[in-house]
């Protein structure tokens, strides 16, 4: 670990993180007085897309949100304008700045980092992509995306273990506040749209959800163990060196094995009684039309026919694609201990495909 790096981070990130969540608390206080009536708002059915990180969510997430019907949280919307008053806000100075946008978006891809770089080639990065809510969980210290800044600290572990080991007044407080955060993106985009949410970190809060939005679909994408841990190791390295971390260190390598051991079992808890439907990654690789079609069925929605058509093209360009990384990860997973192979293959329960599904 890098001393010198970590203490950089500490002396410039952490004063300019409490601007940033200051200014977010100053506008969400603002939305109560100006736009009050998002409490009322219903958010009817939402979608929440969780499971093992590295199994397909990402792009699940962003097949959907192709659909005028669902709405979803963009990066820029949980980093930059979680309050309407921000988004009213931003939506004006876009308006002004229109001209000059395209410049501006020119040079940062020029000057993007080594880092940004890295990224980008693992999950690609955007303002206006598609993106997990959870950082909306910031201004409340909630969002597990802390354990890369801190991956020593206890406190944040625990957030990975939500359900277990948080509190009931932590629990209620978070959920709380995601609540309304989802209530206001719902009245900001409109009512008669189907939230969307991917969150892998969420699996360790399936009966949270499921008590603050009791009609909801939650799908849990999964693949083997071993393959799971690799990937998500390989995705952490770039925030890892960034912050002078060493991420092969035994202690983090425990820890991250004990937290996708405790979403496989969740996972498992909760399809025994349907809470949760189960999908491979091979399923939604080789059958993803079958899956988006029962992903439709579940939430109650009818696709139209041009999506429909979308959709084929999609599932057809999906089979045929295959990682750059697939062989390296098959290669690493082949090598590590069998320490999770004890909770796979799931049981079967709760599977959004049955095994009579067609192939699309």
């Amino acid at each position: 670990m890098s001393t010198g790096r970590n203490l950089l981070v500490l002396l410039v990130g952490l004063p300019l993180l409490l601007v940033w969540l200051h200014v977010h608390w100053l506008f969400l206080l603002l939305d109560e007085m100006l736009f009050a009536g998002y409490r009322n708002t219903v958010v009817r059915r939402p979608i929440f897309i969780l499971g093992v990180p590295r199994s397909g969510t990402t792009f699940l997430q962003r097949s959907l949100s192709e659909d005028a019907q669902f709405t979803t949280t963009t990066l820029q919307e949980c980093l930059l304008t979680p309050a309407i008053s921000q988004r009213y806000l931003a939506r004006g100075l876009a308006a002004v700045l229109a001209p000059i946008a395209g410049v501006v978006k020119r040079l940062f891809r020029a000057r993007q980092s080594r880092f940004g770089r890295k990224m980008s080639n693992i999950h690609p990065l955007g303002l206006s992509h598609a993106e997990e809510d959870f950082l909306l969980l910031l201004p409340v210290l909630g969002c597990f995306i802390q354990m890369v800044v801190f991956p020593s600290h206890a406190k944040t572990w625990r957030l990975g273990f939500f359900d277990e080991q948080l509190s009931r007044w932590q629990r209620q407080a978070i959920m709380e506040f995601y609540f309304r955060l989802v209530q206001r993106h719902v009245y900001f985009h409109g009512d008669d749209k189907t939230y969307l949410a991917k969150n892998p970190s969420f699996t360790s809060l399936i009966a949270s959800l499921h008590q603050y939005f009791d009609d909801a679909v939650i799908i849990a994408c999964v693949r083997d163990p071993k393959e799971a841990i690799t990937s998500q190791i390989r995705s952490l390295a770039p925030a890892f060196e960034l912050l002078g971390h060493d991420i092969n260190a035994p202690q983090f390598s425990q820890k991250i094995t004990a937290l996708l051991a405790h979403y496989y079992r969740e996972i498992e808890r909760y399809a025994q009684n349907r809470k949760v439907q189960v999908l491979e990654i091979t399923e939604l690789k080789q059958q993803l039309f079958a899956c988006l079609q029962q992903i439709y069925r579940h939430a109650g929605m009818a696709m139209s026919q041009e999506q429909t058509l979308k959709y084929q093209q999609l599932a057809e360009q999906n089979k045929q694609f295959r990682s750059k990384f697939a062989e390296a990860d098959q290669r690493s997973a082949a090598a590590m201990p069998h320490q999770l192979q004890h909770l796979w293959p799931l049981s079967g329960s709760g599977r959004l495909l049955s095994s009579t599904e067609n192939v699309s």
